[in-house]
């Protein structure tokens, strides 16, 4: 790893300066962080760069440039180096081009302009992670294909043994992607991303979490939120929401997709307060037992977002789009035990929920923004 390579490309050399010195502080011990003020001279240092055999982890570009847009230019370097993950800094909403590049360039994220520094740098960390972590995963694919090479020279004597094998790969397809996605996957052997007008976003998180696993064992720590996160899935299924992925403590589902639909919404409000009620039971539980309290806070925003499957070796289907920022922003100025959501939100569920203005609350970046805590159903 320490022959890895970062490299931002914009025309801007005011902003190449400060992702180079905002990226160096974090990742310069351990990676070079290498800059082009156009698409063109981004691909002659790419070339360089793998001709020299250095690893190209991560790729940062801005959309609007002249000539070659930014893109334009992820394809060409996915060509290039399929492995290394890309990011998209744009100004403007400009859905196509980044619909083009999740499609032909296997964009890992997009980021408006301007980002926040906190959210560069862990999609950069986790980027990183990524990279690395397929290519070890590619690894143990080239051992399982000559294992299966095995297995065809016997395969009338274990026919059955293959068959079951086959059931059990199909359900773990099932497990990591909606069954939609999952069996356009398996018929087009690709899966297209797909923009929709209306999802509610729900995003979970435990407060205080550093300090709580401090405390605890990392087995612990593991069977905890393994408790949590599979009741979690167990209420989301029963309200109709989508999975989509867990970060640490964090827990994040939607409404609305692969199958679009008009409860998201309520379908979404619904979970929520089902949720945040096993989470008071099981705590009450918990202090019975002399243990900790883990508390849990919770926000749902409904809005506009581009879905799709990314990885070629590690399927995952993720979601991207400002609706899900601003669900992350409902979560974290939410509060302990409640259903936190934003206006949109509101608007949809007002005539089946109880709600309770909480007037604007200020977010950074964002400024003051209505949010409303859910205090049942109406």
């Amino acid at each position: 790893m320490d022959n890895g390579i970062i490299l931002c490309v914009d025309d801007e050399r005011v902003i190449l300066n400060g992702l180079q010195s905002q990226l160096g502080r974090d990742f310069g011990s351990s990676y070079a962080i290498e800059i082009a003020e156009s698409g063109e001279e981004a691909l002659a240092l790419i070339k360089e760069i793998v001709d020299g055999g250095s690893d190209i982890p991560v790729v940062i570009s801005d959309q609007l440039m002249p000539g070659m847009k930014g893109h334009e230019l992820l394809k060409r370097i996915h060509e290039i180096t399929p492995a290394t993950y890309t990011v998209l800094l744009t100004g403007q909403s400009d859905l196509e081009a980044v619909i083009d590049a999740v499609n032909q360039a296997n964009l890992y994220r997009y980021m408006s302009k301007p980002w926040e520094s906190e959210d560069l740098i862990l999609t950069v960390r986790e980027a990183i992670k990524g990279f690395y972590q397929d290519r070890q995963l590619a690894q143990q694919n080239d051992l399982l294909d000559r294992h299966n090479k095995e297995l065809e020279q016997i395969v009338a004597e274990r026919t059955k043994q293959l068959q079951e094998e086959m059931r059990k790969s199909d359900e773990l397809l099932l497990n990591i992607l909606p069954e939609e996605i999952a069996m356009e996957l398996k018929a087009r052997g690709e899966a297209t991303a797909r923009h929709y007008e209306s999802v509610s976003v729900l995003f979970t998180d435990f407060q205080g979490f550093t300090n709580l696993v401090s405390e605890i064992t990392p087995q612990e720590v593991v069977m905890t939120l393994n408790e949590c996160y599979s009741a979690f899935d167990d209420i989301i299924g029963r309200h109709k929401l989508e999975k989509i992925k867990t970060i640490g403590d964090a827990y994040m589902c939607a409404g609305g997709l692969p199958t679009e639909n008009t409860t998201n919404a309520i379908d979404a409000v619904a979970a929520a307060i089902e949720i945040q009620h096993w989470v008071a039971k099981w705590n009450d539980e918990r202090v019975s037992r002399g243990k900790k309290r883990w508390e849990l806070r919770l926000g749902i925003h409904t809005g506009k977002l581009i879905a799709g499957v990314i990885g070629k070796k590690k399927f995952a289907y993720d979601v991207w789009g400002d609706a899900v920022n601003m669900a992350s922003r409902m979560e974290s100025s939410g509060e302990i035990g409640k259903v936190n959501i934003s206006k949109a939100t509101y608007e949809l569920v007002k005539d089946r929920f109880n709600c309770i203005p909480r007037g604007k609350i200020e977010v950074k970046g964002r400024g003051g923004l209505d949010m409303y805590f859910v205090d049942g159903s109406n």
